[in-house]
């Protein structure tokens, strides 16, 4: 046992020997390795950097850039490739598409979910375009209207310890930390103020000011890029643009003066609610206003506890609006549902609409109202002279796309009177021409008064939204009377006023002769039908259309 001991150390001092006796090996840098080591150690001190400066702003800017980029390419290959392999006339072409469209919707929303800010207000938008984009996309999109994103632990508290001094639970009798809603910059929250009184406190996401700016230069550079692939797709112009205007939405205090602006143009309006601010516990991150209770527009289980007519409800809407863009050229450009309630009125008990949200808004000049309402009215009365006339003045040039842009429809229809809601037809042809005349869309846009655009999306928010609402009403003849009313209230000579009330009168002659003729057409139908003269399914050609309002 001894000698087998002695010899194992031998041996093991024999090895060690032999080891220290060999030369030592020298790991040499190549230049691969070199460079890789090298920008390891660049990255990781980048990245050690932003988080000690910046808390991972600018890694975060990448990533959100990187996720973005990913998302679009993903979704550019996913269609490519089924388009590629997939014939029209495949019995399964319907649902193979449905498909597509629902996966690479559900990727977009990851992504704005994930990205945040700017990212949601975009989703949101997509929202708007139920007459041209995919339902999958529309109803995918919508959840954005009030999805509640995940804050960091403590943010909200320490938001308000920055700006106020004290924490919420200090400032409020009460403050509920679980979110009720959501924006795409900020989200809401219930609390009981000191005095008593229930609000509503709107807290902007704490890193939003930082990153604004990387966004939007992000959001600008994706749509270059689309538009180096598909030459006339691209919105990038737009954001450049009114990236002020867009940068106003950051100031809440700017928000809750343009809320009392709001509120003053519409005090005729005693359907139309803004929630009063409470300047007290305002600042620039966090808006406090008074609670309402309601249900949001597109709330239609909401709407029929309210027992609310809808086509009273969208009229309502379409002259609140109306007003704003013939009369006052204070335009909310941002009322998607999430941001028009309905309620009771507290003391008469008619229904009530409340808008919320009042951070984006456009101004227009009277010059522009003026030209505007006439070509509005133009458009209903079908009159093509006067359309070219008040486009050139808006220095449009392709009138009949810049009277669709607005209409969100065909200009040309047949009959005598239009249909309220968009047919097959109509939905068709309006997707052709987003596709196949989208250099003409392009032009008429870059080439009106700027801040037209704001008209536009609120036009399109509020089309959206009586869509889904089954188009009672016919919006074109609503606003139009609404234009020219705004005609006689701006214009305050007497031979203006004449005119302008001579204006109404021809319109009004107009509408009542279309609806006359429309209702003689449909009473010799009924009476060829009775007489077995005309089949029983002609009447079919009067549905879908309403009683003047």
């Amino acid at each position: 046992m001894t000698h087998s001991i002695s010899t194992l150390s031998d041996s093991l001092t024999t090895a060690g020997s032999g080891a220290a006796n060999r030369p030592t090996e020298r790991r040499t840098w190549t230049p691969a390795r070199l460079f890789f080591g090298t920008s390891a150690g660049l990255l990781l001190g980048t990245v050690g950097y932003d988080w000690l400066r910046h808390d991972f702003e600018n890694v975060d800017s990448v990533q959100r850039f990187v996720r973005s980029l990913g998302i679009g390419v993903s979704i550019s290959v996913d269609y490519g490739w089924t388009m590629w392999r997939l014939k029209e006339d495949d019995p399964d072409y319907s649902y193979i598409m449905s498909e597509l469209h629902l996966r690479s919707a559900e990727k977009i929303l990851r992504g704005c979910l994930a990205n945040g800010g700017l990212y949601i207000k975009l989703g949101q938008g997509v929202a708007t375009f139920s007459h041209i984009i995919p339902k999958e996309y529309i109803q995918t999109m919508r959840k954005l209207e009030d999805k509640c994103l995940t804050r960091k632990s403590g943010e909200v508290k320490r938001l308000f310890e920055q700006d106020f001094g004290q924490a919420p639970e200090d400032m409020f009798d009460q403050f509920d930390y679980e979110p009720i809603a959501a924006a795409s910059l900020a989200q809401v929250f219930r609390g009981v103020t000191k005095e008593g009184h229930k609000v509503a406190i709107k807290v902007q996401y704490a890193d939003l000011r930082k990153r604004f700016d990387g966004d939007l230069r992000t959001i600008i550079f994706l749509q270059d890029l689309v538009g180096l692939m598909h030459k006339n797709y691209n919105f990038g112009w737009i954001a450049k643009d009114l990236q002020n205007t867009l940068r106003e939405e950051l100031d809440f205090i700017h928000e809750g003066k343009n809320s009392e602006r709001c509120a003053e143009d519409l005090k005729n309006h005693d359907h139309i609610y803004v929630p009063k601010v409470i300047w007290k516990y305002t600042k620039e991150r966090v808006l406090t206003t008074e609670f309402i209770d309601g249900c949001k527009i597109s709330d239609h289980e909401g709407l029929k506890r309210l027992k609310a007519n809808l086509a009273h409800l969208d009229t309502r809407l379409f002259q609140a609006f109306a007003e704003q863009i013939f009369r006052t050229g204070f335009v909310h450009a941002d009322p998607h549902p999430g941001n028009i309630f309905v309620r009771n009125h507290p003391t008469s008990g008619r229904l009530q609409l409340v808008l919320l949200d009042h951070g984006l808004y456009g101004k227009l000049s009277l010059e522009v109202r003026n030209n505007l309402s006439r070509f509005w009215e133009a458009i209903v009365l079908k009159d093509h002279a006067d359309m070219k006339k008040y486009a050139k003045a808006l220095n449009v040039e392709d009138y009949k796309t810049f009277a669709e842009i607005l209409l969100q429809r065909p200009l040309e229809v047949r009959g005598s009177k239009m249909s309220t809601r968009l047919t097959n037809e109509d939905l068709a042809y309006m997707s052709a021409q987003a596709k196949d005349h989208f250099d003409k869309v392009m032009t008429t846009l870059k080439s009106m008064p700027r801040n037209i655009i704001f008209v536009l999306r609120n036009l399109n928010t509020i089309r959206s939204i009586a869509w889904d609402h089954g188009d009672p009403v016919d919006r074109a003849k609503v606003m139009a009377r609404c234009a020219i009313a705004a005609l006689r209230q701006t214009n305050r000579s007497f031979g203006m006023y004449v005119n302008a009330m001579f204006r109404r009168v021809r319109f009004e002659y107009y509408l009542w002769k279309s609806s006359f003729q429309f209702w003689l057409v449909g009473c010799y139908l009924r009476v060829l039908t009775g007489l077995g003269r005309a089949p029983a399914d002609t009447t079919h050609l009067l549905r879908g259309h309403v009683v003047d309002v």
